[in-house]
């Protein structure tokens, strides 16, 4: 059947075309343009909005406290719990808001204003990643790297982060330095675990779900790694002290005991906030954080060191205990590593195509099918994917299906 498929399109006048590889990606390039023009507007609109810098607003105003000798962290966040879906909240490490100090020092009074060169830094990240990993990889272009460039820019969670201003680039950014150290390390450059440990290090002082990447190194044998990340951890942190003064870095475990589910769950995407309707958020975020490390444990011996990665970095993400959309952007990294990594790269569409989904108030009622279920079903099928080639019954079904995607 799929020869005779192949054959009409071989012959048939007008759809001949479709089965040449050259016209395929021409196509696909066609598709991009679109999507990314799109995008532009998209992006054009939203800096009028109040959508532009929501969240880099939090370290703007975090970083102007530092400079001006106040506390960061508020007195609700340290008396007992309290939603952290508030604009100007800081939710994390001091470490970030000392790095965004020279950008709350040139913008004293306008975060928007600051969130411009933010965004600029962010979107530069988003091509180097992009750019690198295909060259590191070797992903199939025909010559043309600048298409996973606009595929990375093209997917929603990353124009929703720009514009939000959170740190999930960043995180991005540092994560794939990892692997470019892990890489290093593969071919015998004993500097490679360094850069991977540090990367993961300072990823972690930025948010914290990337720690449990470290949990992959020591998995996996990595122990050099694991212990330049506890060291860049503790070296970055003594090296803010000056500048914080000890005891933010006192109230932070208080801060993070007390984060509180979100109040409003209309777009959040998080595995503990979908479990923790049936079962309370502190049970339901021990039981996420013990399966993911359970899947990690089980695939550090199976998987390839790139899938296992992948699946360390997505694995992070969904133990994450707030999880909205953009915070996806990190998956970037997971999903052009997946394209190497993963026996049928065609079925990583599903994921990708799944994370378009958006709000949709339009459906009523209805809306949160596409708002939540269907992004959150993608961060599954990804880790599905990545996890798949681990188990040689799943793999198969999973080889069937990716041929008939293929053909179809």
């Amino acid at each position: 059947m799929s020869s005779g498929r192949a054959g009409v399109l071989g012959t048939s006048y007008g759809l001949r075309r479709l089965s040449e590889p050259r016209f395929q990606l021409v196509i696909v390039i066609l598709l991009l343009v679109l999507v990314l023009a799109f995008r532009v507007l998209q992006f054009a609109l939203f800096t009028q909005q109040i959508q532009w810098g929501y969240d880099f607003s939090a370290y703007w105003t975090a970083a102007g406290d530092v400079l001006n000798g106040r506390p960061i962290y508020q007195a609700q966040q340290l008396l007992g719990t309290y939603s952290p879906q508030q604009q100007y909240l800081y939710l994390y490490p001091p470490f970030l808001a000392v790095v965004v100090t020279p950008l709350a020092a040139a913008f004293p009074t306008d975060y928007r204003a600051a969130m411009w060169v933010w965004a600029f830094i962010g979107a530069v990240i988003v091509a180097l990643v992009a750019v690198g990993i295909a060259r590191l990889e070797r992903l199939p272009s025909d010559g043309r790297r600048l298409v996973w460039v606009g595929a990375a820019f093209a997917f929603p969670p990353v124009v929703g982060e720009l514009v939000m201003g959170n740190v999930h680039v960043l995180v991005l950014g540092l994560l794939a330095l990892s692997w470019w150290g892990i890489r290093l390390a593969n071919r015998g450059d004993s500097r490679g675990q360094i850069l991977a440990g540090v990367a993961v290090g300072v990823a972690s002082l930025i948010k914290v779900f990337p720690a449990l990447i470290v949990v992959w190194l020591v998995l996996t044998g990595r122990t050099r790694a694991a212990l330049w990340s506890v060291i860049a951890f503790a070296v970055l942190a003594a090296v803010t002290l000056p500048v914080t003064g000890l005891q933010p870095w006192l109230d932070y475990p208080r801060v993070l005991a007390n984060l509180g589910p979100p109040v409003d769950v209309y777009d959040t995407l998080a595995p503990a906030v979908w479990v923790g309707s049936l079962v309370g958020a502190p049970i339901a975020r021990v039981a996420v954080v013990l399966l993911i490390v359970g899947v990690l444990a089980w695939a550090a011996r199976r998987l390839d060191d790139g899938a296992g990665f992948a699946l360390a970095v997505t694995g992070s993400i969904a133990i994450a205990p707030a999880l909205y959309h953009h915070y996806l952007a990190i998956l970037v990294l997971p999903l052009l590593l997946a394209v190497r990594h993963t026996k049928r790269p065609a079925l990583l569409l599903i994921p990708y195509l799944a994370m378009f989904a958006g709000d949709q108030p339009a459906l009523g009622d209805l809306a949160w099918i596409v708002n939540r279920a269907i992004p959150s079903l993608g961060l599954v099928a990804l880790l599905v994917l990545l996890v798949a080639d681990g188990l040689p019954r799943m793999a198969l079904t999973l080889d069937r299906a990716g041929r008939a995607w293929s053909r179809a």
